[in-house]
């Protein structure tokens, strides 16, 4: 038996021959609605499993899902009110239709062993997909993706009058440094589409007292609205502002994203970003199916307004 099972290709062996990975394989075998994959990429897939004999079997339960369960890769992307709901609205979606989602914090070997084992009905890669530039079409960019609620986080700002933004990420890069870095690139050129100034990053450490100097020397530049990586990077906004006398809104907006839940109970309260991410993790679930709903409802972010922004101040000359 052993020497018959190591015989048999696996997803891995397609994807080595091939050239990608065993993600890319599984997409391709399962024809996944939404993967931009190129027409070269998916026949140079198709070809080496056919040259490696993968079993025509084999590759039916993968497309039909042998366990019946969608892989979630979630990489390292941060647990938050998105993803939390995103995986909620997943996985009522697919049980809706029999199926179940596992959910793992893996990615490279360690996923691709996970696929061969379990062969699943669709791989869903979030770290993948948010590794980089690349992540603007897969989760829809500036139509309904993280692009496009980033707009709606600086447009917040700008319409109140904001035209010197900050952008606040936190000084550690908790793991994730790649989604930190698409934030401040989405607001950079959110900010170019309103027709505002480039924005300064500041970095927010945790600790209260080794934040104000930065918040410090951005308001010297005139900042006068600040958005936040997430709510925690506001948080410390606020935190590092109360310290050096900067009255919120009156002085400074301040807006967090990814409404955390905890933002009414700061002083002032914050103003934030919620994205309506269960309507995405049931748009992704019939997706990978391939369940088409015309009666779906779009996914969407809209601002959670508090008392931590306002008009800009008025310039004094």
């Amino acid at each position: 038996m052993a020497e018959s099972s190591r015989k048999t290709p696996t997803i891995r062996d397609i994807a080595r021959v091939s050239g990608v990975s065993a993600t890319t394989v599984s997409f391709v075998l399962n024809d996944t609605a939404g993967q931009t994959i190129p027409l070269g990429t998916r026949d140079r897939v198709r070809n080496a499993a056919q040259e490696l004999g993968y079993p025509t079997t084999l590759a039916r339960a993968f497309r039909e899902g042998a366990t019946r369960t969608v892989v979630v890769a979630t990489g390292g992307l941060p647990r938050g009110t998105a993803l939390d709901s995103f995986l909620d609205g997943l996985g009522s979606e697919l049980a809706a239709h029999g199926h179940s989602v596992a959910v793992l914090p893996s990615s490279g070997e360690a996923l691709d062993r996970m696929i061969d084992a379990i062969s699943p009905r669709a791989v869903i890669d979030l770290g993948a997909i948010y590794a980089g530039a690349e992540s603007d079409g897969l989760d829809g960019g500036w139509i309904d993706g993280l692009a496009s609620h980033t707009l709606t986080q600086a447009g917040h700002l700008v319409d109140r009058g904001h035209a010197r933004i900050a952008f606040a990420r936190p000084s550690d890069d908790h793991g994730i440094p790649a989604m930190i870095a698409l934030r401040e690139r989405h607001l950079r050129e959110s900010a170019r589409a309103l027709d505002i100034a480039p924005p300064v990053t500041v970095a927010m450490p945790e600790d209260p007292d080794a934040g104000t100097a930065g918040l410090a020397e951005a308001i010297s530049r005139g900042i006068t609205g600040v958005a936040g990586f997430d709510d925690d990077s506001a948080a410390r906004v606020l935190r590092a502002a109360r310290s050096l006398g900067i009255r919120v809104p009156d002085d400074l907006s301040v807006i967090g994203f990814d409404d955390a839940g905890w933002g009414t109970y700061t002083s002032p309260a914050l103003t934030t970003v919620r994205i309506e991410a269960v309507a995405y993790g049931r748009r992704a679930a019939r997706d990978a199916l391939g369940v088409v709903d015309a009666t779906a409802v779009a996914p969407s972010s809209h601002i959670i307004e508090r008392g931590s922004t306002g008009s800009a101040p008025q310039s004094t000359t």
